[in-house]
């Protein structure tokens, strides 16, 4: 079975600290040439598809803004469609009009929802939270990242915090973004494909090729971004091929890799 579809992730794949990398462009015009359907999946969250394909539309990498899903993305269709969630919403001002319709409570909320608002992470924002999870309120996040990189260098993400805040609070968060297998199953449904003939490419085993594992789809690694040696030796079992990065994308699939090298169902 030959795959139809491609979902790639952006930072660290087809972008590094705002610059394209290499090959980036060219990858995903020779992906279309080849018949492929594309998204591009991406925690980023404090940014609309919209601001996103402008970004990589002026890196020299053309994409339409239906062609990217974002972690604020599924957060808003799951909110959507539990209307009777009041919200306390923890995200940052940029995407907060985009929560607009959606119930909120600050006080006694039924859920706390937490995406990445950098340095306005601070104890007090962190202590009510931790008190609004310990009332009962449940735990969404848009992401789980525990790091990323801006253009001058590695920030804590927003995973970092959440991390503390299921340990004191003794819940687990439910996720919207990457790994979570309902980010994944979104891209599929809009794609009309199926697991088994789509292939994951991205720089983190922890979240793009875990995420692929689990919905059944097969990954591909590239060496840039958050590729860390120690980490996929210990994850080795999520990935399913890798190369150093995506300038080596268009090689590998006519090498005939994509078919001999890969689980395809």
């Amino acid at each position: 079975m030959r795959f139809d579809s491609l979902l790639f992730d952006i930072d660290g794949t087809l972008l590094l600290k705002g610059q394209p990398l290499p090959g980036a462009a060219d990858a995903l015009s020779f992906a279309r040439s080849q018949g492929l359907r594309l998204q591009l999946l991406t925690n980023t969250t404090a940014k609309m598809p919209e601001e996103l394909a402008e970004e990589l539309c002026r890196a020299g990498i053309e994409v339409v803004p239906d062609e990217i899903q974002t972690a604020t993305t599924a957060c808003l269709g799951y909110l959507q469609q539990h209307p009777h969630l009041k919200c306390h919403l923890l995200v940052p001002d940029s995407i907060r009009p985009v929560f607009r319709g959606i119930a909120t409570d600050d006080t006694n909320p039924d859920v706390v929802v937490i995406s990445d608002i950098g340095e306005a992470f601070d104890y007090a924002t962190l202590n009510r939270c931790f008190r609004m999870l310990r009332g009962g309120a449940r735990l969404i996040a848009l992401q789980k990242n525990l790091f990323w990189f801006d253009r001058d260098g590695e920030r804590l993400d927003c995973g970092a915090f959440i991390v503390g805040l299921e340990a004191a609070a003794q819940v687990q968060a439910l996720v919207m973004g990457k790994p979570s297998p309902m980010f994944f199953e979104a891209a599929l449904r809009k794609l009309d494909t199926s697991a088994s003939r789509t292939l994951v490419v991205g720089d983190d085993v922890l979240t793009d090729c875990a995420g692929a594992k689990a919905v059944g789809a097969s990954s591909l690694l590239v060496r840039t971004g958050k590729y860390d040696p120690r980490l996929f030796e210990a994850h080795r079992q999520n990935v399913d091929a890798v190369i150093e990065g995506i300038a080596d994308f268009p090689r590998w699939w006519m090498s005939g890799s994509a078919a001999d090298h890969l689980r395809q169902g």
